[in-house]
């Protein structure tokens, strides 16, 4: 069957990922989800070590649908996969970047905004 999921998504069909719940012993969470092509369903699950997360600014919050993310991403057909460390700092990256970005576009307004009120604007009378 993960196969012929495979098969289906190089053919064009997109894989959709519904979390279907989560199961948790000590610091490590494995969510569970169901990958849907058509009418086909495969069971998927997603590990992720929770002592890890607070390092790279992670929310229990987001997970889902980091994992949901991340499961859109394997091609490779792999139904367990593991949330690794190495993708967590990927993630923080990302955020940095898009922090940086939108203060960028922040610091851009701002000084549009400022540039025109700086002029001295007055009626012409005639």
């Amino acid at each position: 069957m993960i196969d012929s999921l495979t098969e289906q998504t190089k053919d064009g069909g997109k894989p959709q990922f519904f979390l279907t719940g989560y199961t948790q012993a000590a610091a490590i969470r494995i969510y569970a989800f169901d990958g849907r092509i058509d009418a086909r369903r495969t069971p998927y699950t997603v590990e992720v070590d929770l002592a890890l997360i607070p390092g790279y600014g992670i929310q229990i919050q987001e997970l889902p649908l980091l994992c949901r993310e991340l499961l859109q991403g394997q091609l490779d057909g792999m139904c367990a996969v593991v949330f690794t460390e190495q993708r967590m700092r990927i993630h923080a990256e990302k955020l940095a970047v898009a922090r940086e970005q939108a203060e960028e576009k922040k610091k851009q307004r701002k000084h549009l905004a400022s540039g025109g009120a700086e002029t001295d604007w007055r009626p012409h009378l005639r």
